[in-house]
Formats: structure tokens, C-alpha cells, sequence
């Protein structure tokens, strides 16, 4: 074994794989001993004795061969099928391009985390992490800090990418006071998303800011289905005149099923929606939506990353999120044909 961590450090600075191999363990039960994850004792101090006898440091470098081959960078998202992500993969691929990084993408859920969190550490050189529904703990458990960025998510600690969705909120809800909309409802995504909490928090703020009566309606899930099942909880809400989705997939859905109803959008009920995306400009009518800047997330996400693995921090101390914290790309409202004036007519 001698003769192996002296092949080993005569190649150079050693990476979390070489401390893996001497270890007997995989890279990511390597990232979590030397960060505080759950692993057993006895595993701990092995980790770390290799660690130290190689000189590795968590967050160092990947080591650069003399090929100067392209990096892999490993992205991990929940919810993959969902249209919000097109614009997002195509600020990733944009400056992977530019700096000759190959992208490996794979689904990750709280039933294949250990699988797929194992699987990109040892084929890639960091993580961009789309998963505002996975657990603080569960995150912090799997993912090393100094090779990591979440997308969507603040959490103490990590480099993060982030819309704005208190601003988006203001601008949403003044438009629907604008208009003289006087109670509205807020149609919820998972009750564990992150985004979803932040946004319903912003949503009840902002209708005491405007003056507007709120109500919350979900949770339901954060898709074309969960659109149309949330139909029937609008249908109750007799009075109601404007509706804020919690992402344009949903709000399809729901504009599809209050259509089926015979619910006239906007002239029975203004909807807005938030993402932006491809699904917003293609509908009809054409929604109103928060244009959450998923290219610009995706393109800000990828540098931030790049420039952790190549300097061993983010080039910001304040992208390292806490509970306010991380780097915070700004939202706009999108006007198009889903708001009106409410009708004088009550549903």
C-alpha cells in the first residue's frame, strides 16, 4: 500500500478518487467523512488518515492531465421531464462548451440518491445540484461543499444560484391589484420544495403589502397533472378572480381544466404563472408568467462551479449561501393574455 500512495503523490495533487481507492470506500463516502456526513466512526478515521498521509484537501483542485481533456460535470435534477429546464440546460451547456467540460446528467430522487450520488462523484469532477425538493440533511449528507452548487436552493454553507422570487412575487401580485383584482389564491407545488415554500411565503407578503385577501390553495404536485387536479379546489372558491401557479406547467394544466369548465381565462379568472416557459408563449391564451432567467441561472450556476474547482472557492464569499444569502439572479413579470380586468360578474 506504500508503494501505491507514493505513485499516488508523485502524480501530483491528489483527487477525492485517490483517497477513495487507498480508503477501500467510494468518493462519496469519502466527501461525507471529511464533511461531516453520516459514516461510521471507524470509517471516518480511516478517510482521514488517508487523507492526510496523501495531502489531499477537500475542495482541491481536480488534477489536470497533461492532455488538458475536458472536465465532467455531473448534473443532478429532480423532476427532469419538466419544461422549466430547457432554458436552464442550455446556460449549463453554453459555458460547459467554453471551457471544454462534458456534462453528465442524471435523475435524482430520495429513492436512487446514494446510487446516483455515488455514481457522479467518481465520474465527475463537481456537481450542479437541481433538487430544491431533496432535505437539507439529505443534501448535506451526500454532497461536498467545495464541489458543489445548488440551483434553486440556498442552504448554509454551499455556493448557490437563485431567482428572486420575492421580487417576481411583488411584480406579479401589483399587477393583479393593478388591475383591480381584490382576492386571490396562490396554487402550491410540494409541500417539501424549497421554491415552493419561498414563493407561498412571498405570496401572503405580498397581498398584505397590496392590501388583497389571499388563499392558499395545495399542495399539489408541481406538474400538468397536478394542474388539473387542483381545478376542483378553484371551483370552490366562488369568489375568487386571480390565480398565482407555482410554475407554468401547473398553470396549463389548470388553465386546460378551467377551460373544460367553462371558466372564461382571463374574463372569469386572471392566471399567472412562473418560469417563462416554453409552455407560456405556446398556450392559449398566451399566460402571464414570471421569467425566472433559467438560462441565466444555468450559465451563472456552471461558472460558479468552475471557478470553485479551478481556485478552490467561489470567486464571492457571498455566492456560499445562508438563510438570505447566494448569488440572486433577478425576475420580471411577462404581460400576455391570461390577466384582464376581473369581470363584473362573480363566478
Amino acid at each position: 500500500m506504500d508503494d501505491r500512495i507514493d505513485e499516488v503523490m508523485e502524480m501530483g495533487e491528489p483527487t477525492i478518487h485517490d483517497v477513495a481507492a487507498q480508503a477501500g470506500v467510494s468518493a462519496a463516502t469519502v466527501s461525507r467523512a471529511l464533511n461531516g456526513g453520516l459514516v461510521k466512526s471507524q470509517t471516518r478515521e480511516r478517510v482521514r488518515a488517508v487523507a492526510q498521509t496523501l495531502g489531499y484537501r477537500s475542495g482541491s483542485s481536480p488534477r489536470r492531465s497533461s492532455t488538458a481533456r475536458a472536465e465532467s460535470i455531473g448534473i443532478l435534477v429532480t423532476d427532469i421531464g419538466n419544461f422549466y429546464f430547457a432554458d436552464l440546460f442550455k446556460g449549463l451547456l453554453t459555458v460547459a462548451h467554453q471551457h471544454s467540460c462534458q456534462l453528465i446528467v442524471d435523475d435524482l430522487n430520495v429513492e436512487n440518491a446514494d446510487e446516483v450520488v455515488d455514481r457522479a462523484t467518481a465520474a465527475t469532477a463537481g456537481q450542479i445540484v437541481i433538487a430544491p425538493r431533496l432535505e437539507a440533511d439529505m443534501l448535506r449528507a451526500r454532497f461536498d461543499p467545495a464541489k458543489t452548487v445548488l440551483v434553486s436552493r440556498q442552504l448554509e454553507g454551499y455556493a448557490t444560484a437563485c431567482a428572486d422570487d420575492r421580487e417576481g412575487m411583488v411584480q406579479a401580485m401589483r399587477h393583479m391589484a393593478s388591475l383591480g383584482h381584490r382576492r386571490v389564491a396562490y396554487v402550491g407545488g410540494s409541500e417539501g420544495s424549497w421554491t415552493n415554500a419561498k414563493r407561498r411565503e412571498a405570496f401572503l407578503a405580498c397581498a398584505d403589502q397590496f392590501g388583497l385577501e389571499s388563499t392558499i390553495l395545495g399542495p399539489f404536485e408541481p406538474s400538468y397533472g397536478g394542474g388539473i387536479n387542483a381545478c376542483d379546489a378553484v371551483m370552490l372558491e366562488h369568489d375568487l378572480t386571480g390565480i398565482v401557479v407555482f410554475n407554468d406547467l401547473m398553470a396549463t394544466g389548470l388553465l386546460g381544466g378551467l377551460l373544460e369548465r367553462g371558466v372564461r381565462v382571463p374574463e372569469d379568472l386572471s392566471l399567472i404563472g412562473f418560469d417563462n416557459s416554453v409552455l407560456s408563449r405556446v398556450v392559449r391564451p398566451r399566460l402571464t408568467t414570471v421569467d425566472v432567467r433559467q438560462e441565466r441561472l444555468g450559465s451563472s450556476a456552471m461558472r460558479i462551479l468552475l471557478d470553485m474547482l479551478h481556485e478552490g472557492q467561489a470567486e464571492d464569499d457571498t455566492l456560499r449561501g445562508d438563510q438570505s444569502q447566494g448569488l440572486v439572479i433577478p425576475e420580471m413579470l411577462i404581460t400576455r393574455d391570461s390577466t384582464a380586468v376581473p369581470s363584473a360578474k362573480s363566478r
